[in-house]
């Protein structure tokens, strides 16, 4: 898989929105590993419902209108690929709308204490649980990212309340993994012991990076904001093939605190990592 995203620009390791207003870009994203990825999608849905989707009550009708942007993009961006007939009816829309996407589909709603999330299918989630999230407002989901809350609540609280309807803006998140399994749950990667085979020899083909690109809009109904997660996986060898990456690479591990490390789950293979890097890097 070609490289398609890599949100480091040299700079020293820091929390950021880093928001891009899309214009002229789709907010979805589709690639040669669509059919793949909807593939996985429907197995999981099929043998752990509960596990990937969660609705409360009363989102219905937001669920539907997502469904229907989903359906409207596709036609103006990608008609060759996907058309309503593609359409597998559910009795949730929102369960409907992600299995036509390699996105996974998040709804917040706007609650007295801040945006909570209110329905979810999360097929691909990267080391959390959608089970333990439904419900819960931005703040309480952040909790676990280490200084977060902190540094970036009142930021992120205020950027919920003030997007407007017809603005969609992108993100991108990225980590170090010793897989590259799309469905990464908390409780599946955090029972994981360390991988033996990843020694000098294969760090760089047994390491992949995961960049999560992220899209919000508000919804027609002006209460709600549709949440998009992509994830894109790549080898740390398809990444340092390029030494100005390799050396970015090499400074964002290195300006990263030591709990930021240990949430994006590095520590257990840092050596080899930075090894590697050095030997690549300009």
């Amino acid at each position: 898989m070609s490289l398609r995203y890599f949100p480091l620009d040299g700079t020293d390791f820091r929390l950021s929105m880093g928001l891009q207003a899309l214009r002229d870009r789709s907010w979805l994203d589709v690639d040669e590993n669509y059919e793949k990825d909807l593939e996985e999608k429907q197995l999981l849905l099929r043998s752990q419902r509960t596990t990937v989707f969660a609705e409360t009550e009363g989102t219905r009708a937001a669920q539907q209108e997502i469904l229907d942007l989903v359906l409207a993009e596709f036609e103006r961006y990608y008609p060759e690929i996907c058309s309503p007939d593609d359409f597998r009816q559910d009795e949730s829309p929102l369960v409907g709308a992600a299995s036509l996407v390699q996105e996974d589909l998040v709804l917040m709603r706007e609650e007295e204490e801040g945006y909570a999330l209110a329905a979810a299918c999360l097929c691909f989630p990267t080391g959390w649980n959608l089970i333990d999230k439904v419900g819960k407002i931005i703040r309480r989901i952040h909790q676990p990212v280490p200084g977060l809350n902190d540094r970036m609540g009142a930021p992120i609280d205020r950027f919920f309340r003030n997007l407007k309807p017809g603005k969609k803006v992108e993100r991108f998140n990225w980590g170090l993994y010793d897989s590259a399994a799309l469905f990464q749950p908390g409780w599946w990667r955090s029972g994981r012991p360390i991988d033996q085979t990843v020694t000098a020899e294969t760090v760089s083909e047994k390491i992949f990076f995961r960049v999560e690109r992220q899209t919000l809009q508000r919804l027609a109904n002006e209460t709600d904001i549709l949440f998009t997660i992509r994830i894109f996986n790549n080898t740390l060898e398809e990444v340092a093939s390029d030494r100005i990456r390799a050396a970015r690479l090499l400074h964002g591990l290195e300006t990263m605190d030591e709990a930021m490390q240990n949430y994006k789950s590095m520590p257990r293979y840092d050596k080899l990592i930075k090894n590697f890097l050095e030997q690549t890097a300009i």
